[in-house]
């Protein structure tokens, strides 16, 4: 074979070079964004990437940690930076990381009965189980799913609109893991699990905190996927002064900083272009700033504006790469068509108790909005510390849904403790026992055990059957010292007259009832009930036979139906919502000293009780509160009307009228009305005025034209603390003047 002349090689070469050059050329400029931690300071994040939206920068590739992980992989599934900022404005993100449960979602049960508790100790083989952060971030992460589910089919995040990754640490080694391949929600949800506020999450057998431990500002990982540029936006904090560490989330935000920042620093050099918002005086939970941390993050990338148009000029000049369109907003409302549910076993609760929390029976179609309710409803029930789920494509075209209940530790058992002080009760103690599937699984016992001036205890026994009514038992025992002031002075001989009268009363109860429909705002059922209630005073004694005016007691039976609903956004201080109960009884006395030698000895009760709150404007709510109630045949004492103080947790037919004295006024029958006004002055301060109606009379005749109006003025003011509601009241009524105050939680 001749070899080719010198200038025939050469010619060769340099068309082979310039060819060479001409592909080279011809291929896009990659360029990679890099977003840091930063908890609320992240929010800047996306004011920056607003101006590389307008500047025309196309991202290639997109990684972060921690809020930046969040932000980064929302965009990078499709959410532009307009819609981002809606986002972040119109949730309270403070509430979704600290896992601030609506009400309605709460089962009945616990509205009833567990609203009264300002301690909780859980308990796992007789030690303490204390939980692994502040929040469990189950809201955090059901927030993410929302905000991803369009995209729920894809597993490899390269394959995103935008790609993308974010980073994590493994608890157990310390090392930097990559996440770019599952649950996108479940891998922000990790990448962003502040250390002491959010927990760790499982996440492919691994238990992955939040990727800051190891590597807040990913530059290096941005520019080994191939990136020509890399931009990095960089809201770190420099340390805090000795003076300005007060408070424990500067403390844990600090001690966390110390390697973090000497590793971004390594990590900036990986950056062609470094953007460094102004956050001074911000911290991981300053949520309340959004509107002034999106501006400085604008402002910071601004300063860059004639680099980032050069970016983009030198990108649109050069071939566009293929980019996947994803409107996130396509598919909002639409239905999940769910062909299966996969659950894993869990002891806290049967499969169809579980599939009948959500508003939409289950496999078939539902929202994501009311998929999230059901989650939340699961998440309420207080057996679960984090609900894990996902979703895949199903052969029909549907989806499997694959759900994980991880179970709290010593969700079987808890210690839960609450303080009470009022004029009536006195100084209270109460210490609540609380044990699940105990004898059945869906079960709830709950021991109350009050020490005070006097002992009372209330037990509570509860199966809840899925579809099928459930039951329960209940027993309870007050012993309480009661003042009660007559409206008149009563001679009781021996030349004298007493009108303030201590009386002592006994109320023990038995009760079984069932269910026959309920859910997480209404009970509807009937009850059998046992009752020996007694009432009597040392102060009113004849001094000639020593024998007690009053000495009532007795043994009553009755069975009752029962309705009760309640979908108040919080027990109080309410804003909005309903509390309704109607109840029915037949009473009969067993053994009565008072009614025994009567023929006809059946009794009825009729009861309704309303509360009707709604707001009238951001800080302005208004409550309308409705009491009836109706005696016929022979009245029993148990069920007889009191009024009077301003008491939330009286038993049987004892109603609240400030400007009373405690049970000043009493009848057979009752109409009461009241509206009350109340204004939030300051975050968790109330101030509340109302006016009051309220008529009592006996059977033989019951709301006669005869019978007195009572007439009521009230003005309080409260503070809502986690002990409790600390209130002080004053009330005026046509029969004087009342002042009243009680510390924490009613019981």
């Amino acid at each position: 074979m001749l070899n080719a002349p010198w200038p025939m090689k050469k010619l060769s070469c340099i068309l082979f070079l310039f060819l060479s050059l001409t592909l080279f050329a011809q291929q896009p400029l990659r360029v990679g964004v890099v977003l840091s931690g930063g908890g609320a300071k992240g929010v800047a994040h996306v004011g920056a990437l607003r101006v590389l939206e307008e500047a025309g920068v196309r991202i290639d590739y997109i990684g972060g940690t921690s809020m930046g992980g969040i932000v980064g992989g929302l965009y990078a599934a499709g959410w532009s930076v307009d819609q981002l900022d809606s986002i972040l404005r119109s949730n309270d993100l403070a509430a979704v990381l600290q896992d601030a449960m609506l009400r309605r979602y709460q089962p009945f049960f616990g509205k009833q009965y567990g609203e009264k508790y300002a301690f909780r100790l859980s308990f796992k083989d007789f030690k303490l189980a204390l939980p692994s952060a502040l929040s469990e971030g189950q809201q955090a992460f059901d927030f993410m799913s929302a905000l991803t589910h369009h995209v729920y089919h894809i597993t490899d995040f390269s394959r995103l609109p935008v790609p993308f990754f974010c980073v994590g640490t493994d608890v157990s080694t310390g090392e930097q893991v990559l996440l770019e391949q599952g649950c996108l929600a479940q891998a922000m949800r990790a990448s962003g699990s502040f250390p002491g506020l959010l927990a760790p999450v499982d996440v492919g057998g691994r238990l992955i905190t939040d990727g800051g431990v190891v590597n807040d500002f990913p530059a290096k990982e941005v520019r080994e996927k191939g990136m020509d540029i890399v931009i990095g936006i960089n809201v770190e904090s420099k340390p805090y002064e000795k003076e300005e560490l007060l408070s424990m989330e500067k403390i844990i935000e600090q001690i966390g900083s110390y390697q973090m920042i000497a590793r971004s620093r390594e990590q900036m050099q990986y950056c062609d272009l470094l953007i460094l918002p102004d956050i001074e005086g911000y911290g991981v939970t300053s949520f309340e700033a959004v509107d002034t941390l999106m501006v400085r993050g604008e402002q910071a990338a601004r300063q860059y504006w004639d680099q980032l148009t050069g970016i983009a000029r030198r990108q649109q000049a050069l071939p566009q790469p293929a980019r996947i369109a994803v409107d996130p907003l396509a598919t909002a409302g639409a239905p999940l068509q769910i062909s299966s549910v996969q659950v894993a076993e869990t002891p806290a609760m049967k499969y169809r108790t579980l599939l009948r929390k959500f508003p939409e029976p289950l496999p078939g179609p539902i929202t994501f909005e009311k998929f999230r309710e059901g989650i939340a409803a699961l998440y309420a029930t207080d057996n679960f510390r984090y609900i894990d789920y996902h979703f895949e494509p199903a052969p029909d075209s549907g989806r499997t849904l694959f759900l994980q209940l991880h179970t709290k530790p010593g969700y079987e058992s808890s210690l839960r403790m609450g303080l009470h002080y009022d004029q009536v009760y006195k100084s209270s103690l109460l210490l609540n026992g609380t044990f699940r599937n105990l004898l059945f699984n869906s079960s709830i016992l709950s021991v109350d055990c009050i020490v005070g001036d006097k002992l009372r205890y209330n037990l509570h026994y509860y199966v809840e059957n899925g579809k099928r009514p459930g039951w329960g038992l209940n027993s309870r025992l007050n012993l309480v010292d009661l003042p009660v002031d007559l409206p008149v002075q009563v001679d009781i001989g021996g030349n004298i007259s007493v009108q303030n009268l201590l009386f002592n009363l006994v109320d023990f109860t038995q009760e079984a009832y069932v269910n026959l429909a309920s859910n997480n705002q209404f009970a509807l059922g009937l009850a059998a009930e046992v009752k020996f209630f007694k009432t009597s005073t040392d102060q009113a004694v004849n001094y000639l036979t020593e024998e007690k005016y009053i000495d009532e007691k007795g043994w009553y039976a009755s069975g009752k139906f029962f309705f009760r609903f309640d979908s108040r956004d919080r027990i109080f201080f309410t804003r909005r919502g309903l509390l309704a109960g109607l109840t029915a009884r037949a009473i009969q006395p067993i053994q009565s000293l008072k009614y025994e030698d009567q023929a006809d000895k059946l009794g009825w009760n009729f009861d309704l009780r309303l509360e009707w709150s709604r707001p009238l404007g951001k800080r302005l709510a208004a409550r309308l509160t409705l009491d009836a109630g109706n005696t016929r045949g022979v009245p029993a004492p148990p069920f007889r009307y009191f009024l009077g103080s301003i008491n939330r947790n009286l038993i049987n037919n004892f109603r609240p009228f400030p400007g009373l004295a405690f049970a000043n006024a009493s009848g057979d029958n009752l109409l009461k009305t009241g509206l009350v006004f109340q204004l939030q002055v300051l975050k968790n301060h109330y101030l509340s005025a109302g006016g009051h109606l309220a008529s009592l009379s006996d059977s033989q005749a019951p709301f006669s034209r005869s019978v007195d109006v009572l007439r009521s003025l009230s003005l309080s003011y409260g503070i809502d603390t986690f002990l409790g509601p600390v209130e002080v009241t004053y009330g005026y009524s046509n029969r004087g003047g009342e002042l009243y105050f009680n510390f924490g939680y009613w019981f």
